[in-house]
């Protein structure tokens, strides 16, 4: 099943405060046009983060006490800067990136729901329905598996530019393994008895 997870105020206020003057002064580039298809033909610019670097070294110690996930292999980090679209709802997979998960950190932009990220499902006919907003805040995380159906909301009004953190990642769901070795000691108790 999938679910979505928001993590307010994910980074420390000082390392939050850093990121968003460099997340302000990089050099921005469009997405490349022959994998807008993939996205719902959602379009918006990235800077990409280079591997191994303060901040994502920083991401994945946050990601692993909040959200108990190991990052086990990066697909890429990227800042991303996406202003009003103004064709309608893009929704969109992350499976092409070949992640299994994806956090979206809001870092700069006006705060609105509008200005956030719309989570879908199917509907018994097969239609995609918007089912979750998540409304742009500042220093917001929000977690998901990269299956999940979803799109900026800044086509439906009153939203701006906005900038954000996208990762793309392999991770390890630690509670499965603390869930495993409980049903392991159980078993291994009751049978010692």
């Amino acid at each position: 099943m999938s679910k979505v997870w928001i993590e307010e105020n994910f980074f420390p206020l000082d390392i939050y405060r850093e990121i968003v003057q460099q997340i302000l002064s990089v050099e921005y580039v469009p997405i490349l046009p022959e994998i807008v298809p993939d996205y719902g033909k959602a379009y918006w610019f990235t800077s990409l983060l280079p591997d191994d670097c303060d901040v994502q070294k920083q991401m994945v110690k946050l990601i692993q006490e909040k959200f108990n996930i190991i990052v086990s292999e990066w697909c890429h980090s990227l800042y991303t800067m996406i202003g009003k679209t103004a064709h309608g709802p893009r929704p969109h997979t992350d499976a092409a990136v070949g992640a299994t998960h994806n956090c979206l950190i809001y870092m700069h932009g006006e705060e609105s729901t509008n200005n956030g990220t719309g989570f879908y499902h199917k509907t018994g006919t097969g239609e995609l329905e918007l089912s979750i907003h998540v409304g742009f805040k500042h220093n917001r995380a929000i977690f998901f598996s990269s299956d999940v159906i979803h799109g900026p909301l800044t086509w439906a009004g009153n939203g701006s530019f906005r900038y954000s953190i996208a990762n793309f990642f392999k991770g390890h769901d630690l509670s499965k393994d603390l869930k495993a070795q409980d049903a392991k000691l159980s078993v291994g108790g009751n049978e010692a008895e």
